[in-house]
């Protein structure tokens, strides 16, 4: 009887995380009565909810905090084009953040970061008719950071009873608990990264980014995602004041996820963890970089993982990630909240009146020469494309091949697209056709004044980079806006010239190329070609840019199966209030209004996201300032990746993979310049 006794107590504690419940109801909302030894929770859904859950996230979530962030759609899709084969028919990874609850806490605990963002994984296999969706306990996350702080458990905690109601409300599913075996002796990566303190702070940031971001990059990591916590609100900086800098990256390795997901004994639910989150941050008044990041034994070991090819893809990232970090002048450390130890004290003594200012304007004073950091690696020919349909779709994925209108860059050298007498610069030449005009170099004042010489009119002249040496003239005159002035066509109601005094040329963006793309079945070559001919008579010497494409298919561009079509817009805004919005904002550069009542602005990128030409070639930087389309209520851009591959149409996938986080950085910039103003 006793034993009997003993079973049925046993079967009490640990039955809720062994067996589906009998129905959402049946499992009690509250984080309090989840075992201690719960990795994650799951939903099972009927038959193929990816849509459905997609939608959730990126927008019912916004309602009660959670904000998506990188979405990496149909990740199944990469492994079937790079590998032959796959057991999947949807994996898909949703990082998201609660911004408003992390922040404070980061004044707490820093490492809270190292779950910010966390993933709403989903997946479903192939040989199933039933979607999974889930996420780990915070309870878990926090362990595995190892906070103990009583009100950061207690806030992080709460945020995720209303998260679970809200799913158990959406969709008819049944839910269960997951146990973990165990947790690693040791679950965290711990690094410092010590830096003489440089004149001007976020130009060291941003070097800082640019060389450890392509050091992974040549490892074959991706740099699936990137989340600035001092702009993740309109409050954010005076919130963490205490920080000079703060982020964090969310880290892939494909090979490694394929191996992990994919194939005979897939493990599609470790992708709970996926992307790894890792977070560097600086406190205010130091010249120390911390870095943290989860291991990941944290798979291997709470999933109890027994397949030997699986544990040494562990190992080798377990180990190969400390030595990147080793190599580029980081020295390990214990994980421990650094806010508990000393107040932080420079390596140098200041002046109280020059430190005072330097507070100020959030730099520190040089008192030595920069480190020595590694040079720029090469980035490898890496990953594969995504073959999702899903236009909603917003990740990057790579592959070796390229797309079937890119000419190649030898070619130019083997076969130089010649013009016969009857084709003249600018037009189709053996049905190709050039994105840009290139010319002797003038500055920005010579440029304005031979494009009002041919009857242009000037609507701006921007700084496109920090120092001013890539300026983006933007012109239009009464044809541009005719043509232009019809639904989402409006794109097409100026051009630019690309003003480089440091290369010492000069870029125009082809009126043919542009219109063609642009107007889709409106086009009008007529008037594109009246365009060229008013170029062509001011700007003496022009030639084709190596930039080529098929001509017919510029209506129908897509970078590659899978990626968006011109139509594919993204909407950034809605409301009868968006003109008022923008009133006075800086980062509005221009505003072109047109005849049929729509509104094309041009918006300056944040500082970190406009610097993505830095890696795929300056000489096309023409396409910033970023359009946004203001018609019917909603403002809307071109999806980022078609926009950033028609106007570098000679990108390769490795260099679209230096780039991956901008799309999504885009897409982001574009919704802050919409927020509304709080009332005073």
């Amino acid at each position: 009887m006793n034993h009997v006794k003993k079973l049925l107590l046993t079967l009490s504690i640990y039955l809720p995380s062994l067996l589906l419940a009998a129905s959402p109801a049946a499992t009690p909302n509250t984080q309090s009565s989840v075992p201690d030894n719960t990795l994650a929770v799951f939903y099972t859904i009927p038959g193929d909810a990816q849509l459905q859950y997609n939608k959730f996230v990126e927008t019912d979530l916004k309602t009660i905090g959670f904000n998506l962030t990188n979405p990496h759609i149909r990740v199944n899709d990469q492994y079937e084009t790079k590998y032959g084969s796959t057991i999947l028919d949807v994996l898909s990874f949703l990082p998201v953040v609660n911004d408003k609850v992390i922040l404070p806490l980061l004044n707490i605990d820093p490492r809270i970061a190292g779950f910010a963002p966390f993933n709403m994984l989903i997946y479903k296999k192939l040989d199933e008719n039933v979607t999974h969706v889930g996420h780990l306990m915070p309870k878990t996350m926090l362990d595995i950071l190892e906070i103990e702080n009583k009100e950061v458990r207690e806030k992080f905690t709460a945020t995720f009873s209303t998260l679970d109601k809200m799913i158990e409300s959406e969709f008819n599913s049944t839910k269960k608990l997951m146990p973990y075996a165990k947790l690693p002796e040791t679950t965290m990566i711990n690094f410092e990264y010590e830096f003489d303190a440089p004149e001007d702070l976020d130009e060291f940031i941003d070097d800082f980014q640019n060389r450890f971001e392509l050091a992974f990059i040549n490892k074959e990591y991706l740099i699936a995602g990137y989340h600035n916590f001092m702009e993740a609100t309109d409050n954010a900086e005076e919130i963490l004041s205490g920080y000079d800098a703060f982020w964090t990256y969310s880290l892939c390795h494909l090979e490694f996820s394929y191996g992990m997901f994919d194939q005979e004994g897939a493990r599609p639910e470790a992708g709970l963890f996926a992307p790894c989150t890792m977070y560097i941050y600086i406190r205010k008044g130091t010249n120390k970089m911390v870095v943290g990041m989860f291991r990941l034994h944290n798979w291997s070991d709470t999933l109890d993982m027994k397949d030997e090819r699986r544990l040494k893809l562990v190992e080798k990232l377990d180990k190969e990630i400390p030595e990147i970090l080793t190599e580029f002048g980081m020295k390990a450390t214990k994980n421990v909240n650094t806010l508990l130890e000393q107040s932080p004290v420079k390596s140098e003594k200041v002046a109280p009146a020059t430190l005072k200012k330097v507070m100020q304007s959030r730099s520190v004073p040089k008192v030595g020469a920069l480190p020595a950091l590694p040079p720029v690696p090469k980035v490898p020919e890496a990953i594969q494309l995504n073959h999702s349909n899903d236009i909603t779709d917003r990740s990057i994925k790579f592959s070796k091949r390229v797309p079937p209108n890119y000419i190649p860059h030898r070619l130019d050298n083997i076969k130089k697209v010649k013009s016969s007498a009857n084709t003249r610069i600018g037009e189709v030449s053996q049905g190709r056709i050039s994105a840009y005009l290139r010319a002797k170099f003038m500055d920005a004042k010579t440029v304005e004044e031979k494009l009002k010489a041919a009857g242009f009119d000037i609507v701006a002249t921007v700084p496109v980079n920090k120092k001013g040496t890539l300026l983006s003239v933007v012109f239009t005159d009464e044809s541009m806006l005719k043509i232009a002035s019809k639904e989402n066509r409006g794109f097409m109601a100026s051009l630019r010239v690309l003003v480089d005094s440091k290369e010492k040329t000069i870029s125009i963006t082809n009126p043919i190329y542009m219109a063609k793309g642009f107007l889709q079945n409106d086009y009008n070559e007529k008037a594109a070609k009246k365009i060229l001919d008013k170029l062509i008579t001011q700007f003496s010497g022009l030639k084709n840019s190596k930039d080529l494409l098929k001509f017919q298919l510029l209506a129908k561009y897509q970078f590659m199966n899978g990626m968006p079509y011109y139509e594919n817009m993204i909407e950034v805004a809605s409301g009868d209030d968006l003109l008022e919005r923008i009133k006075d904002n800086k980062k509005v550069v221009f505003t072109q209004t047109l005849e049929n009542g729509s509104t094309l602005i041009g918006i300056k990128l944040g500082k970190r996201t406009r610097k993505f030409t830095k890696r795929i070639g300056r000489n096309n930087a023409a396409m910033l300032p970023y359009p946004v389309l203001i018609e019917n209520g909603k403002a809307k851009i071109l999806d980022p990746k078609y926009y950033i591959s028609y106007m570098y149409p000679m990108l390769k996938m490795s260099e679209f993979m230096t780039i991956a986080t901008i799309p999504d950085a885009i897409v982001k910039d574009a919704q802050r310049v919409f927020r509304k103003k709080k009332k005073k």
